[in-house]
């Protein structure tokens, strides 16, 4: 008996990647004997489900491969115990609960730690030899906003009451000349960007959202500085005390405010965003006082300040970093 094992976790488009599991097991099959066993991470780690709530998404599986074709190959669900003090320790965890026998291991798109080169590594760490490893090829549905809204009359006015304010700041608001050109230039910023500059309609609380912007300029200014020092004494020690890991970050959900975060995380050194899965950010952090300062989240509170909506949890799950 061969079977093909895919690694699924509560993330992401599950009946999908059910579905192209299904077909692909039925398209390599040999014989009637063949099965596809779905593994669940089961403890620590950012892909590493409690307990309940990896029995709740084994249901689910089984109730998508219930309704899929007549045709679909046996199909078992398992449990995976991941433990371990690093990613590589929950990987070989995992590679031990997948059979001796399976030929292929699917990964779900969304799973952070266990990606193929992750679980080819534990592989080879454990001896296994001549097994596949690859993702699902099941892409987000990403439901994408215009990219121009309508030109309103608040939306024309306050994009070029604020280019008139950036440009004569810059220059002498005294000055005829730069009045004139300043007009001139808000003229036409406002003609080619009044669309898009402002998500909603500008208001009171807009002009609030800006005044907490000028506030978290410095505070961004800090942590970039404070950064930009912590990684020289990272650089200085001869024992290059690095340690990368890829963290979740709970995001706001405007556009505008996990936009800033993103933006503002990658601006520090030591972090980097790298995707957006869900309702948060998967940030690459080269130390382990970058994790810890990313996670305390200081810099999600700020951001959620500015926007004027309510602070995402913070609390990262047991182990939450993959190295």
């Amino acid at each position: 008996m061969t079977e093909l094992v895919a690694v699924v976790g509560e993330r992401g488009r599950l009946g999908d990647t059910v579905r192209y599991v299904l077909q692909e097991a039925r398209e390599a099959a040999r014989s009637d004997s063949d099965r596809v066993r779905f593994l669940i991470p089961v403890g620590g780690g950012p892909d590493g489900l409690p307990r309940p709530a990896a029995e709740a998404l084994a249901a689910r599986v089984e109730t998508l491969a219930d309704a899929d074709a007549p045709s679909a190959p046996a199909v078992v669900t398992a449990f995976a115990a991941v433990v371990g003090a690093n990613a590589d320790a929950r990987a070989e965890s995992l590679v031990d609960a997948v059979p001796a026998d399976a030929s292929r291991i699917v990964l779900m798109p969304e799973l952070a730690e266990f990606d193929p080169a992750v679980v080819e590594g534990a592989l080879a760490r454990r001896a296994r030899e001549g097994v596949s490893i690859d993702r699902a090829p099941v892409g987000r549905r990403i439901v994408r906003p215009p990219l121009a809204l309508s030109r309103t009359a608040p939306r024309v006015l306050a994009t070029f009451g604020l280019s008139l304010s950036f440009y004569l700041s810059l220059g002498d608001p005294t000055s005829a000349f730069d009045v004139a050109t300043g007009v001139l230039s808000a003229g036409l910023v406002t003609a080619v960007l009044s669309r898009t500059v402002f998500e909603d309609e500008p208001s009171v609380r807009t002009l609030a959202s800006a005044l907490r912007a000028c506030l978290f300029l410095p505070y961004l200014l800090y942590a970039v500085v404070r950064a930009n020092l912590a990684m020289a004494a990272v650089v200085l020690d001869p024992r290059l005390p690095i340690d990368p890991s890829v963290v979740r970050v709970p995001a706001p959900e405007g556009r505008i405010g996990r936009a800033l975060l993103a933006n503002s995380i990658t601006l520090t050194p030591g972090t980097l965003t790298v995707d957006v899965v869900d309702d948060e950010l998967v940030v690459h952090a080269l130390t382990r006082r970058s994790r810890v300062d990313l996670v305390a989240g200081g810099l999600v509170r700020a951001v959620s300040l500015v926007v004027g909506e309510s602070t995402p949890s913070t609390e990262s799950p047991p182990g939450g970093a993959s190295r």
